[in-house]
């Protein structure tokens, strides 16, 4: 099955270009786990139910169930904004029992915006599964019919406008806050517990847009006509959406950096052979069509993302936001 062309964060330049990435875990480690995995592993979404990330969850978990030959329990932990989950899974034993899907917000943002009891360098990376732009789309009866339109709105009446989005440690977030720091448009942004409840809001008249994950369940309302996209976060318009501008374009250029990485992630510590076993298992599942389907053509990357450029890409987020969020 041909992929698209996935765009990339210039922060992410590790993913694309994974022929310059160090050696990853599997080319250091040469013997397999012996008996691994020997009961049923533990796949924490640190999410609600529903959504991109356990559409993603799920459709890799039952491809490495097929390889592996072992149940992946799916365990919806929201909560913390992820915090909850991903301080459990930190703190979980290193045997690749215990795994959870890593991503921007919950893994490198809310460590540095709250004190919790974790950071990137507790977690071992896999691999990716998918990477997923973000999309400000208004509902059909909107009196907004452009990114032109909105924008002006939202400068004329400052905090107005209201904005769901995905979270409040989420990169949508700190890109909404840009969006008036930087270039002094203010909106009100609306946290949610994930796409479904964003979607709600935004079809029962509750909010104003959203600053939405794409996936397929967003797609299809944009090809029913109950969201209407008005710009995309990439750098570059999203070749399944070629009409809609980028922020960028809209005169943002600094807002190019809200794009969901989904990863796999366990605990520190992860044996080098038992992190080599789930990379192969888990670049063997990028591939496959039945996953490509269910999370969607688009958002996995053509090109396998290793343990070591997800490593990458994590560290580029980080050393992107430090000074944003005051770190430095």
């Amino acid at each position: 099955m041909k992929k698209n062309t996935v765009v990339f964060l210039p922060a992410l330049a590790g993913l694309a270009m994974l022929g310059l990435v160090g050696c990853s875990a599997a080319a250091g480690a040469q013997e397999p786990a012996a008996d691994y995995p020997s009961k049923p592993v533990t796949f924490v979404v640190p999410f609600a139910a529903g959504g991109p990330s356990t559409v993603t969850a799920l459709a890799y978990a039952s491809c490495l169930e097929e390889g592996l030959g072992q149940t992946f329990v799916i365990e919806n932990q929201p909560g913390g904004s992820g915090g909850l989950a991903m301080q459990e899974v930190s703190s979980a034993k290193p045997d690749g029992y215990t795994l959870t899907l890593g991503t921007n917000g919950p893994l490198v943002m809310n460590p540095m915006i709250n004190k919790l009891n974790y950071g990137i360098e507790d977690f071992t990376s896999v691999g990716v599964m998918a990477q997923m732009p973000t999309v400000l789309v208004v509902g059909e009866d909107s009196p907004y019919e452009s990114a032109d339109e909105f924008f002006a709105a939202a400068e004329k009446k400052p905090g107005t406008l209201s904005v769901a989005i995905p979270g409040a440690t989420t990169s949508a977030a700190i890109e909404l806050q840009r969006l008036n720091d930087e270039y002094d448009i203010e909106v009100t942004a609306v946290p949610a517990v994930g796409n479904a409840e964003m979607t709600t809001s935004l079809l029962g008249g509750h909010v104003d847009a959203l600053f939405i994950t794409d996936h397929q369940d967003v797609q299809a309302r944009i090809d029913d006509g109950s969201f209407v996209p008005l710009a995309v976060s990439s750098p570059e318009r999203a070749d399944w959406y070629p009409d809609v501008p980028t922020l960028a374009e809209q005169g943002f250029p600094e807002l190019v950096n809200a794009v969901s990485v989904f990863g796999v992630v366990g605990p520190k510590g992860l044996p080098d052979a038992l992190v080599a076993t789930l990379e192969a298992e888990l670049k063997t599942c990028s591939a496959d069509p039945k996953v490509i389907d269910q999370v969607g053509t688009m958002f996995v990357p053509a090109e396998f993302g290793d343990a070591a450029a997800l490593d990458t890409i994590f560290a580029d987020m980080q050393k992107l936001y430090e000074p944003i969020l005051g770190q430095e």
